[in-house]
């Protein structure tokens, strides 16, 4: 037995050895290598490989560099060939053919590529891709090909015309109710705006604009804002520092930095951003009313400064326990600070017509001070479960929100037009504090079939909580003393326990999408003042989705949606608080709020992927906004319901008149029609309305490696009920450049430049009339930075979505 293992050991060393000869001939024999640079530095990581048959140009080996722009073409049998190198963004290369025999490896010289290229006059530029691009269902922007990777998010947004931003909140194709989503993570929506006010063009790959979410999504959500980050291969470090400064009025500006590692198993990621931003705003306006049956007016002016520090710490580790099963912990927060240098002067004149001369004046001045938190810990895990594809995501989540912030004024005085002192009024201080608590849990499962039919299935629990506790207190000789008429304490609680599911088949040529999601729902409104129960409401909704899309020929592809949706009032306007601004003005909340109910059914068509057409019909139940009625000489601002319903069309077209010269056009125009029939409002009538908006969108190559991009956007003044909107535009020119290698990136630019982005409107009720238009401080210069440091094709971490993100919106 003994002999028997030494013989078979022996063999087993011969059978080794011969193999190990085999396997090192063969790979020194069939061996071509060599490497491929971008510069004279820098390899050309994954760029294509090719030999072709001299004769015939059919591929016989193929190979990808890797990160230093290394390749090795293995196996290669003798023969006359050509060799062929590709890589996005530069011209292709072929080698003179070479007789390679196969006997012994070969290393052939550097290949050097050169930037893609065309003749414009007697100068070169670089070629370029369309930015954006407009499928069935969704606009791609291709951020990598614009000149925006310098600038934040935010103003990437303002200078697309399909997207509305209005101060921190953003609706597309002027639908609200939009959730953003950072490399499949649903992003807070109290953190959204430190996110895109920190985060840059130069981190992400494309933005998708979802027009037509699928059941998987809240049924809150009317557009997703998907964001995808750029990506690579190779495990390592890398991280950027930026930069994003600007003036107005006022200077603003952020900075942060980004770090991944990966290695193994373990992925590492940090993310740092702070934002200092003194944001200017005016607002000027009238109000009309009838005192004693005399007609009066109210002018206004004001003109505010809040300045804010803003940091925003993310951290994520991620253990993958095998291929296809991860782990991983997860933090997100956000803290503003908001500085007592802060300030709200106003100017109310009271007279008998719109700016006539004031027989009086209201002068105010109020600082603001305090902060605020939004904070998220998650665990969570991911696992593909069979070679089909079948993946479980679970995902719990735990968010604390904290509000403690202060408004005091320093004087409030009615003075006569010359200026003297009439008669010094109430100085007080209102304190908005708040303590939220919201409770996640998720799972979604992915079930492909081998049938060709796919289903999406999942469940979400969210547990809500929010206590608040504004007070208003009035200076005295002895301090400050609460005024009990203006102070509240109320408890809101509100759980949502939703189920969905999602099917998706190909039936020939026609592709089918289906979907339902259940959501059971009951919110309360406690007051412990009195220990009534204000609110106490149990909802059972299903909100079916359908897409059918067909390609009718190789040019024009037809699709065909419809959706349900519902939009839930934010936590704080449930409850009954009242916040006094000044002796003629008074903010409430209204317990008696409904949720709004959407249905829409759109059809639309791509047409030779750059003209994209839809119509739609959308029909809204209890919509809600904020309307005034005057009450013993003072104007009291509460949202109240309404319905509207708004047949629309939407063109969209994507032009290439030169290789360096592309674009976009946008155009959309709605009907919109509503009624009324909360007391008191009941016998107004909401004109029938025009809704008009247009924008375009310019790309220009220019020599030496420089991007001009021109964007310009109009929306005209319609009516949202019985509120007017004023006329907007805006208008960006930004310049793109790099230097040291392209590691780093810069953009010099112009935001609103004609100084026409107004916000605001009138608002038109059964006993007042008020007009109040603001502007923020949006014509700035900008200059941004981005450099890169650490290797450049290190996958960067994608983070986990939590759930919470709608809920977290609502509570802020």
């Amino acid at each position: 037995m003994k002999n028997l293992k030494g013989k078979i050991l022996y063999l087993g060393c011969i059978i080794s050895l011969f193999y190990a000869t085999s396997a090192f001939q063969v790979k020194a024999q069939g061996l071509i290598s060599g490497r491929v640079m971008e510069s004279e530095s820098s390899g050309a990581a994954f760029a294509t490989v090719s030999i072709l048959n001299v004769t015939d140009s059919v591929m016989v080996k193929g190979a990808i560099t890797d990160e230093e722009g290394n390749y090795a073409l293995r196996q290669v049998p003798g023969g006359n060939y050509l060799i062929a190198v590709s890589s996005v963004g530069f011209e292709k290369v072929y080698l003179d053919p070479i007789a390679y025999d196969g006997s012994q490896a070969l290393n052939l010289p550097v290949i050097k590529l050169q930037e893609a290229a065309l003749a414009l006059g007697e100068v070169v530029v670089n070629g370029q891709r369309p930015v954006m691009e407009r499928k069935s269902d969704r606009y791609v922007m291709d951020v990598t090909a614009s000149s925006f990777q310098a600038d934040n998010l935010m103003d990437i947004f303002r200078a697309l015309p399909f997207v509305q931003v209005q101060g921190d909140g953003i609706s597309v194709n002027g639908r609200a109710g939009i959730l953003i989503v950072l490399d499949n993570v649903q992003m807070p929506g109290a953190t959204m705006s430190a996110i895109l006010e920190n985060m840059t063009g130069d981190e992400v790959q494309n933005i998708e604009f979802i027009t037509n979410p699928s059941s998987r999504y809240p049924a809150n959500i009317n557009s997703v804002i998907k964001i995808t980050t750029k990506k690579s291969k190779n495990y390592g470090l890398t991280g950027s520092a930026r930069g994003n400064f600007s003036q107005g009025r006022r200077f603003k500006g952020s900075s942060g930095t980004s770090m991944t590692y990966r290695k193994e198993k373990w992925v590492a990621d940090l993310n740092l951003n702070f934002t200092q931003d003194d944001g200017i705003w005016e607002r000027n306006g009238y109000r009309m009313f009838s005192q004693e049956g005399t007609p009066r007016v109210i002018n206004e002016t004001m003109d505010a400064m809040t300045r804010e520090s803003i940091l925003y710490l993310r951290g994520k580790l991620e253990y993958n326990i095998t291929k296809n099963h991860k782990i991983g912990v997860q933090s997100n927060s956000t803290y503003t600070n908001t500085d007592p240098a802060s300030y709200n002067r106003q100017q109310i004149g009271f007279s008998d017509v719109v700016n006539g001369r004031p027989d009086s004046l209201l002068l105010s001045d109020t600082f603001s001070y305090g902060n605020r938190s939004v904070q998220n810990y998650s665990t969570y895990y991911s696992g593909k479960l069979d070679s089909l594809g079948k993946q479980l995501d679970v995902v719990l989540t735990y968010s604390p929100l904290r509000v403690g912030t202060i408004d005091e004024m320093r004087y409030q005085d009615m003075v006569s037009p010359e200026g003297g002192i009439l008669n010094p009024l109430r100085r007080v201080r209102n304190n908005n504090i708040s303590q939220g608590n919201i409770f996640v849990t998720q799972i979604d499962l992915e079930l492909p079939f081998k049938n060709g039919w796919n289903m999406t299935a999942g469940s979400k629990i969210i547990l809500s909580s929010n206590k608040t506790r504004p007070t208003l207190e009035v200076a005295t000789d002895t301090g400050f003393v609460i005024d009990d008429g203006f102070s509240f304490r109320n408890d809101f609680e509100e759980n949502i326990y939703a189920v969905y599911s999602e099917i998706n088949k190909e039936f020939g040529k026609t592709n089918v999408s289906a979907g339902v999601r259940m959501e059971k729902s009951s919110m309360q409104v406690d007051n412990l003042v009195n220990g009534e129960r204000i609110v106490s409401r149990e909802f059972l909704d299903f909100f079916p989705t359908l897409q059918i899309t067909r390609p009718i020929n190789d040019d024009v592809v037809l699709s065909v949606n419809y959706r349900e949706t519902i939009s839930r009032p934010g936590f704080t306007t449930l409850t009954p608080y009242r916040t006094y601004i000044d002796d003629y003005t008074i903010i409430e909340g209204n317990p008696a709020l409904r949720p709004e109910y959407n249905r829409s059914i759109s059809m639309n068509g791509v047409i030779k992927n750059n003209l994209f057409i839809e119509l739609e019909y959308k029909k809204q139940t209890d919509a809600y906004t904020n309307l005034p009625t005057f009450n013993l000489g003072a104007t009291t601002l509460q949202p109240r319901n309404f319905n509207l319903d708004y047949y629309s069309t939407t063109v969209n077209y994507s032009f290439e008149v030169a290789k360096w010269w592309s674009g976009s056009i946008f155009a959309m125009g709605a009907i919109y029609n509503g009624e009324i029939f909360e007391e008191q409002f009941e016998e107004l009538t909401i004109p029938q309305s025009v809704f008009k908006t247009v924008g375009v969108n310019s790309t220009f190559s220019l020599p030496k490696g420089l991007t001009l991009d021109m964007a310009y956007s109009y929306q005209a003044p319609f009516d949202y009920g019985l509120v007017r909107t004023v006329t907007y535009q805006y208008t960006r020119i930004a310049l793109k450049g790099h230097l040291f290698n392209k590691n780093l990136q810069y953009t010099i630019a112009g935001l609103d430049l004609f100084r026409q982005a107004y916000g605001g409107g009138e608002i038109r009720s059964f006993d007042t009339f008020m007009r109040s238009v603001e502007y923020h401080d949006s014509r700035r210069v900008q200059l941004g930075l981005v450099y890169r440091f650490g290797k450049r094709t290190v996958k960067g971490a994608q983070q986990q979505k939590l759930g919470n993100e709608d809920v977290i919106y609502r509570a802020n």
